[in-house]
């Protein structure tokens, strides 16, 4: 079986003897994952913050649960191996990820997704 769409693939490799589909899976996974272009955030910095286990005054979340939502933000970027994103935010309400501010040749994918509630 074979389903193929612009975000996801499913295939069905069967029978396979026990145990076998395992070694095949985690083979298939890491060229998978060594051979795919794409970018995500791989450094974060937040005024006052020193490690990831802080807290931030007025801030709902822990500094983790942001990073982890970070993590999950969905960045295309054109033309260039690296980039600077800036977020800035202040007075009440959630931040998305529609606050990031950037130089051309990015693109968020999703900016209604919530990075912080408050």
């Amino acid at each position: 079986e074979l389903t193929v769409s612009s975000t996801h693939a499913k295939v069905t490799l069967e029978p396979l003897e026990r145990g076998f589909g395992h070694t095949l899976g985690n083979a298939l996974r890491r060229i998978l994952l060594s051979s795919m272009p794409g970018c995500a955030v791989t450094e974060v910095e937040i005024d006052g913050v020193l490690h990831e286990y802080s807290t931030k005054e007025g801030v709902q979340e822990d500094i983790l649960e942001i990073l982890l939502n970070l993590k999950g933000l969905a960045v295309k970027v054109e033309g260039k191996d690296e980039v600077i994103l800036t977020l800035t935010k202040s007075g009440a309400g959630p931040v998305v990820a529609g606050d990031i501010t950037h130089d051309g040749g990015v693109e968020i994918a999703k900016p209604r997704n919530t990075l912080s509630a408050t």
